[in-house]
């Protein structure tokens, strides 16, 4: 019987980090590239002022805010990129079980985001930023409560 292929995703809202953790005794390898994606703030996104609006009644003009800030739409956008990722990968049958270590926004986003093929595999969640962390800092991090 072969050892189960865990995955660790390590994701914050603008950068994802595919770990595979198939060894005990051994740090966790890439299994696949880093996602980045740039996110300035939504200060650096769109135009410098709000466009005007007329009111509805009366000849009054007010500053139009958008209904979604930009910043915020791109790491729901970049979730949807992940998951669709791990799907492909779970279909591929990459890895049996799956670690999902983000931000609690972001990891909150990765939830909705995640196809039902995909949560079967998934034996975790850590409310964390670990995207800075090296391979073997993210295994010491989680071996007590996943046991990889």
């Amino acid at each position: 019987m072969r050892p189960a292929r865990i995955w660790i995703l390590v994701a914050d809202g603008q950068k994802a980090r595919f770990l595979a953790s198939e060894k005990r005794n051994e740090d966790p390898a890439p299994a696949l590239p880093d996602m980045i994606v740039p996110n300035p703030p939504t200060r650096e996104q769109g135009t410098e002022r709000p466009g005007r609006v007329h009111e509805s009644v009366g000849a009054r003009r007010s500053a139009y805010e958008p209904p979604t800030d930009a910043h915020r739409q791109a790491k729901r956008d970049f979730a949807r990129m992940v998951a669709d990722t791990l799907l492909e990968k779970t279909r591929e049958s990459a890895f049996d079980k799956l670690i999902v270590v983000a931000p609690p926004e972001m990891l909150g986003d990765l939830r909705g985001a995640l196809a039902p093929e995909t949560k079967a595999r998934l034996i975790g969640e850590r409310a964390k930023d670990y995207t800075e962390l090296t391979p073997r800092e993210i295994k010491e991090q989680l071996a007590g409560d996943f046991n990889i």
